[in-house]
């Protein structure tokens, strides 16, 4: 699945990344906005995923994922949990309620495997 997404992606010119946990994912899209609109439907309508919660929706002066169609990391690989910013925050489930009061703060999750050039 990941690999279609990413043929997917790049030929839309869409660019984020997925986080996956335990069965659990958050993912960013950045793209045109029309664009990234209809992809999002066309998760939603998927049968392969239920609880799809949208926590955040705007506009932004770069892109985060610019250089990826589809960054993944997965939060229980020994090797992520390794790396410096790895928190026991992180350790948690990543369903839309943990960020209900402050869906900025998935966004700063997301944005701890920001490519570091």
């Amino acid at each position: 699945m990941l690999s279609k997404a990413r043929e997917k992606n790049n030929r839309l010119g869409v660019t984020g990344l997925l986080l996956y946990k335990d069965g659990d994912f958050i993912q960013l899209l950045e793209g045109e906005r029309t664009v990234v609109q209809a992809l999002y439907q066309t998760i939603v309508k998927d049968p392969r995923h239920r609880g799809t919660t949208m926590l955040l929706d705007g506009e932004a002066d770069e892109r985060m994922f610019s250089d990826w169609s589809m960054g993944f990391r997965d939060l229980s690989d020994p090797a992520v949990q390794a790396t410096p910013e790895f928190s026991q925050f992180m350790n948690s489930r990543l369903v839309a309620e943990r960020f209900a009061d402050d869906p900025t703060g998935c966004l700063g999750l997301l944005a701890l495997f920001k490519p570091k050039f």
